[in-house]
């Protein structure tokens, strides 16, 4: 019956606590912009490769192997952490995030490699484009956020730092009631 159980499931590249304490400042700032806010603690924030929902337990050692083999042949590379925007528009302010500069395309690369060598192994293709960010916070169902992007833009969120990717994360994410708690399942290491 234990097998049956399942996971809530998602690859990531994890951030340093540097990078994440420089996040963090700018998140602070940003979170005097906006009540409707629902701001992510930072010891979550990550880079999203590829979000598996609900996963069987007897499946995760198929997904930690189809990670192993996509990033086994990539060479490890450095990303910038730089700027601050807002999904899927302006108007509609849904998902309020920091971006990736340099390193961009490899981050592209690496997630079509952990997409494709998932979906080889069955799971579902993700139908929207990879994009490289790390949500710092998400604007609450039906609120407005008058002066949110506005406000954003005059944040100095420039060169938040430099995160190594040397390895990438198959990550558990439980549902609380104070938030989701992340916890890493297995690590692999790019070449």
């Amino acid at each position: 019956m234990e097998n049956l159980k399942v996971v809530r499931t998602f690859v990531a590249v994890l951030l340093d606590e540097v990078v994440r304490d420089r996040i963090s400042d700018v998140q602070q700032r940003a979170m005097k912009l906006a009540s409707g806010v629902k701001w992510v603690p930072p010891e979550n924030f990550h880079v999203t490769l590829k979000f598996l929902g609900d996963v069987r337990r007897d499946e995760l050692s198929v997904v930690q192997s189809a990670v192993d083999e996509a990033v086994r042949k990539l060479p490890a590379f450095d990303l910038t952490i730089s700027g601050m925007g807002v999904f899927p528009a302006p108007r509609r302010p849904r998902v309020i995030w920091v971006g990736v500069e340099e390193g961009r395309e490899q981050l592209v690369e690496l997630a079509k490699a952990v997409e494709d060598t998932l979906v080889k192994a069955g799971f579902e293709k993700e139908e929207k484009p990879f994009k490289s960010h790390i949500t710092i916070g998400r604007v609450k169902e039906g609120k407005p956020v008058p002066g949110l992007v506005e406000g954003l833009e005059e944040i100095d969120s420039d060169g938040l730092g430099v995160q190594r990717v040397a390895t990438v994360a198959v990550m558990q994410s439980e549902l609380r009631p104070g938030g989701p708690v992340y916890t890493p399942l297995s690590e692999h290491k790019l070449v």
